[in-house]
């Protein structure tokens, strides 16, 4: 029997998809890492994250 082959929902392959996340996750990482070490050193600097 012939099976049905699913559509993908996106054009955006499992392992793009895999370095999306990690990328995204590193990104709020580093941010989150500036945002401390300018507070420990009394910068507030209002820092923005680039999509």
């Amino acid at each position: 029997m012939i099976k049905k082959t699913n559509k993908p929902t996106s054009n955006i392959s499992d392992g793009v998809a895999f370095l999306l996340r990690g990328a995204k996750k590193r990104r709020s990482m580093a941010v989150a890492s500036a945002k401390m070490i300018n507070s420990d050193i009394g910068i507030s600097a209002k820092l923005v994250a680039l999509k």
